[in-house]
């Protein structure tokens, strides 16, 4: 399995039990993988978190979610995405991607309207609106004055 990708400690524990193998012995194949360096929660971590953000730019408190779904604690989850979101630019650089994708499919904000559709699109990505309204601001304010 480990193979084919990667998983969290959870996930595979999870996964091997499920195909009816004993608890201990799922725990001690764990145990090896780790030792053998097969199995790494961190590695893990920054690989579904790269890919995810990739594929859909979403903010930081989205992907620390999905990492403590996936089964990181939230230290780890804290140290994957702080590696990650640096890689890419920070929350910043993120969002920067997330507008870019939404403008190249419907067009820059040319009214309110639009301006607002774009606003509530990038919230429920949950970056911090903070970041939204001044990335939105510079056309907000063509478009008020």
């Amino acid at each position: 399995m480990l193979a084919r990708r990667d998983y969290s400690h959870l996930g595979l524990r999870t996964k091997l039990l499920a195909k009816d193998h004993t608890p201990g012995d799922v725990d001690e194949a764990l145990q090896k993988c780790v030792e053998w360096g097969y199995l790494d929660d961190q590695r893990f971590g920054c690989s579904r978190l790269e890919s995810r953000l990739q594929r859909r730019p979403a903010g930081r408190s989205d992907s620390l979610q999905d990492l403590q779904r996936q089964g990181l604690t939230a230290t780890m989850s804290e140290a994957v995405a702080d590696a990650v979101f640096e890689e890419l630019g920070g929350e910043r650089g993120v969002l920067d991607d997330a507008f870019d994708r939404w403008v190249a499919r419907h067009g820059e904000p040319e009214d309110l309207a639009a301006a607002k559709r774009c606003f509530d699109h990038l919230m429920r990505r949950s970056f911090p609106r903070y970041l939204v309204l001044q990335k939105l601001s510079p056309g907000l304010n063509d478009l008020i004055g």
